[in-house]
């Protein structure tokens, strides 16, 4: 210690007296406190967001067998044009919906919300056409009216995404508990609308209205919450033109896109679809589901 202060002048030792003295080594001792204390809260947030809760992982088991007349789902059966086989993804609590896919291909999510409906069979003929795979966000008491058609859905491959059972869009300004007994209602109608039950994978928000407590419950529910990226306003019946010219202006690798097969007339949307799924084959596109 002698030499440490035979190091500095006579000066530098009596100001170096004093900080080391009250009432300045308090003053010392409180600022580093609190800097310690905001580097504490930030390495908190930091690995809050960066480490989101896994609620339900692992990719669920295939259905290895259906009713006479429908083939067997599994992960790896897939089309021949553009359409890889693809595990369930994983279910996360993220505070943050699906808007997205994650694969080193260019690829698209087609997503079509408010069915089934009368127009939902020609939306599967064309998706038959082109060999593409679809999300189907579907209402529950639609589903329950309609259990043939969510057969036929099933049957092509295609995955279920719960869309509340009345298309009910004030359900994420509920209480958590609320929340729960409606996600739960629906999504059971949806899951067992068909013999034998089976996944649904994804929960979609009326009117994309979605709040911190859907989200959550959601995944709890075991349901990844999805959103979309490309947004064709086709449920505003704005022409097929502008339905094809929406995608073909904003679509991009991983982009999820927004369709309606049912809430109304979708003449225009089965229109559009007809030029928009060759189109993004044309252009290298691979149709998958969103992760």
């Amino acid at each position: 210690m002698g030499r440490v202060v035979h190091m500095f002048t006579s000066r530098q030792r009596v100001i170096l007296r004093q900080i080391v003295s009250p009432p300045y080594v308090y003053r010392w001792a409180g600022l580093l406190t609190t800097i310690g204390l905001v580097v504490g809260v930030t390495v908190v947030v930091l690995s809050d967001v960066g480490a989101p809760a896994v609620v339900a992982a692992g990719t669920s088991p295939a259905v290895s067998s259906g009713p006479a007349g429908v083939p067997a789902r599994t992960a790896e059966d897939a089309p021949a044009r553009g359409i890889p086989g693809q595990a369930r993804p994983a279910i996360t609590s993220s505070r943050l919906s699906v808007t997205s896919t994650t694969t080193d291909r260019p690829t698209v999510a087609l997503t079509f919300d408010d069915g089934p409906s009368s127009y939902t069979p020609e939306v599967l003929d064309i998706l038959a056409e082109n060999q593409a795979r679809a999300t189907f966000c579907m209402i529950g008491e639609q589903a329950v009216a309609e259990p043939a058609m969510v057969q036929r859905v099933v049957a092509a491959g295609h995955r279920l995404c719960d869309h509340t059972f009345t298309h009910d869009a004030t359900v994420g300004a509920n209480d958590p508990s609320l929340i729960s007994t409606q996600l739960g209602r629906s999504h059971r109608s949806l899951a067992t609308v068909v013999n034998p039950p089976v996944d649904v994978d994804y929960f979609r928000a009326p009117e994309g209205k979605w709040s911190l407590q859907l989200d959550q419950v959601a995944a709890q529910t075991g349901m990844r919450p999805l959103g979309w990226s490309v947004d064709t306003l086709d449920w505003t019946q704005p022409g097929v033109a502008a339905i094809v010219a929406s995608v073909q202006r904003s679509v991009h690798p991983g982009a999820v896109i927004l369709f309606h097969d049912g809430g109304g007339p979708r003449e225009q949307t089965v229109a559009a679809i007809r030029e928009i799924i060759p189109w993004l084959h044309d252009q290298g596109y691979e149709f998958t589901f969103p992760t």
